[in-house]
């Protein structure tokens, strides 16, 4: 593929709005990257998933699905709502403008090319998964393929976070936990408040104490952080005291705080800060994800890039997380590394072109590398390399 030919299907993909609250943007996305697969015409094996709703595809050489894979490449092709315009991709001053084309279509489809062409030459198990439901959690999309025994040495999810110029690979991130938490108060007319028992400045009451115990940073931080991200009071008038009030948080929480380490430890430090709030449900709840430096995949990647970049890479921890973190849950290695970019979920998302070409280059290198390492060995059989563990 001519990195014309490359820019042009990135731009066809990230015209498709695959927003989560719209399954025939999904679709349409899905099914773009499976015919782009498909249209390879190698000896390819495409497993189709489907939970919730929200469509996944796992692919692989052969007919029978890997036991256990040496590499999988981990795209997602769902992306947070973003405004007319940016559905309408273009290229300005060498950098590619769209919704998805940082966070994550681009790498998604730099994945689906390196894929197609490597996966009948390596002599190793290599998957690439594209999944539609990464922006909501990604239960219904990689996690529900682990749940169905999809394993991998090392997972490469192509996901964003690395900005221009900044040279990083994520060997960790911190956990997270989305939740909804509910208060219950009493109604009453608004002019006699001692009548009722008001739900809202409940809520208001508990924001403050979890923010006394999680601060809000004014700058980056490793630390925990708990954010609120919307706290509604259940009133139908505007002289009535609400009897009930919704808090969701997204809390990222470092490795090794103690109220994160399972719900009830979460529910526990809830009914610290308020006796009567409740959870009334989770939207998402997953350990943090951390891949030992010293992984030779891991080095591996960090090599490729500093060859085609020309810069030394750092490992470093990201706040916001990927799906990742289900293979880590399985004890299997993972990172995140994408194309550099700015602006991810906001105006002005673009990648830069010539970080498009560093990407391609560097996964290509990196599987050159890996097929270095096996036939290398002297004890290299094609048909043993990388075999599965069970």
């Amino acid at each position: 593929m001519t990195s014309d030919q490359r820019i042009d299907t990135i731009k066809q993909l990230l015209s498709i709005e695959s927003t989560a609250h719209n399954p025939t943007g999904l679709r349409e996305a899905y099914n773009f990257m499976l015919k782009f697969v498909q249209a390879s015409g190698k000896d390819i094996t495409i497993e189709e998933f489907h939970s919730g709703g929200k469509p996944s595809f796992l692919a692989y050489k052969g007919q029978d699905r890997p036991t256990q894979f040496h590499l999988i490449l981990n795209g997602h092709i769902d992306v947070v709502p973003g405004k007319p315009e940016q559905y309408q991709p273009f290229v300005r001053d060498g950098k590619l403008y769209g919704r998805g084309v940082y966070d994550m279509k681009a790498a998604s489809v730099v994945m689906a090319e390196v894929f197609c062409k490597y996966v009948d030459t390596v002599p190793f198990a290599l998957g690439l998964q594209i999944v539609t439901d990464e922006e909501s959690a990604g239960t219904h999309g990689t996690l529900y393929q682990v749940q169905q025994g999809v394993r991998s040495d090392f997972v490469i999810c192509g996901e964003c976070g690395r900005a221009s110029n900044v040279y990083e690979i994520a060997n960790s991130a911190k956990g997270v936990v989305m939740a909804e938490l509910g208060f219950n108060g009493r109604s009453a007319h608004g002019a006699y408040p001692w009548k009722g028992n008001n739900a809202a400045a409940q809520a208001y009451r508990f924001v403050h104490a979890l923010h006394e115990r999680y601060p809000v940073p004014t700058s980056p931080t490793e630390d925990t952080t708990a954010t609120v991200t919307s706290l509604i009071a259940d009133s139908d008038a505007p002289n009535k005291i609400p009897d009930g009030a919704t808090v969701k948080l997204d809390i990222r929480y470092k490795p090794g705080d103690p109220h994160f380490s399972n719900k009830a430890a979460f529910e526990s430090l809830i009914k610290s800060l308020d006796p009567d709030a409740h959870v009334k449900g989770y939207y998402d709840f997953a350990s943090p994800l951390y891949t030992d430096p010293n992984d030779p995949q891991l080095l591996q990647l960090k090599a490729a890039a500093e060859t085609v970049e020309g810069h030394e890479f750092q490992f470093v921890q990201r706040n916001a997380t990927s799906d990742g973190r289900y293979y880590g849950n399985v004890g299997n290695q993972a990172c995140e590394f994408g194309i550099a970019g700015e602006h991810q979920h906001a105006d002005g998302e673009h990648i830069t072109l010539q970080a498009l070409e560093d990407y391609q280059q560097t996964l290509r290198t990196f599987l050159d590398l890996q097929m270095e390492g096996v036939e290398s060995r002297p004890e290299h059989d094609e048909s043993l390399a990388f075999a599965a563990v069970s």
